[in-house]
């Protein structure tokens, strides 16, 4: 048994239920929260672009 890949499968399967249990009891929340994230993903990917 590999004990990373274990830790990695229950950290993943933590975080999707988090976020799932999330969506749920606070949509609005997490649509801000999701706007915000890409929003400052894409802003992150343009500045790594702009530097290439």
């Amino acid at each position: 048994m590999n004990v990373k890949k274990t830790i990695h499968t229950i950290i993943v399967v933590f975080l999707v239920v988090f976020c799932l249990y999330y969506a749920f009891t606070d949509p609005a929340g997490t649509a801000r929260v999701i706007r915000g994230f890409f929003s400052g993903l894409f802003g992150f990917i343009r500045a790594l672009g702009g530097q290439s």
